[in-house]
């Protein structure tokens, strides 16, 4: 039986991540960063997708860190090998003004389960919304956020708050951000539109 390839599209990080997905005859799961930063799994015939899912999230870390290291993050949007110009301080200034509220909002969703208040960074970013280094203790935001709802806006920020209790996009933090956002489906959905809109 000949190889069969896709392409899937996981969340990680806070982003839509491209995997390039082959299945093969083989016994057990491979999972790497190559060259370039681009992810690829393979996996045995008839491995349930479901399955292999929750196999790359619990790998999530080890995946964006690798991702990293290769310069990659910047280069998964279609968009790749065009700079991004930084902020200007008055840039910087305006959307800092308008973003760290929202975070100061909805750190005590967190803070009461023992978080401490995170570094927040407000850059220029090409496909992502948002991203959070737990172990940095820092979460970056898109300037691009001013541009949006407000409500899509603070469903990124509570995403990214969120991700210093569950790091990956499992049932239990989707379910934390329902307790406290139970709209975020349909704030995610705007999100969306909005970013379609904005290509």
């Amino acid at each position: 039986m000949a190889q069969r390839k896709e392409i899937w599209q996981i969340p990680l990080g806070g982003q839509t991540c491209p995997i390039q997905v082959t299945f093969r005859r083989m016994k057990t799961v491979r999972l790497r960063v190559v060259a370039g930063g681009e992810i690829r799994l393979s996996a045995p015939y008839g491995t349930d997708r479901r399955w292999l899912e929750s196999f790359v999230w619990e790998r999530e870390k080890w995946i964006l860190e690798h991702v990293e290291k290769m310069g990659r993050i910047q280069s998964m949007d279609k968009n790749a090998g065009i700079p991004m110009t930084p902020l200007t301080a008055a840039e910087r200034r305006e959307a800092r003004e308008i973003l760290i509220p929202m975070v100061e909002k909805w750190y005590p969703v967190v803070a009461q389960h023992g978080v401490s208040m995170p570094h927040v960074t407000v850059r220029r970013m090409k496909t992502r919304y948002g991203s959070c280094s737990v172990g940095r203790g820092r979460i970056t935001l898109a300037s691009l956020l001013t541009k949006v709802p407000v409500e899509c806006a603070e469903y990124v920020v509570l995403h990214e708050l969120t991700h210093f209790l569950y790091p990956n996009h499992g049932k239990d933090f989707y379910r934390f951000i329902e307790t406290h956002m139970p709209d975020y489906r349909q704030r995610e959905i705007q999100l969306k539109k909005a970013s379609k809109t904005r290509t």
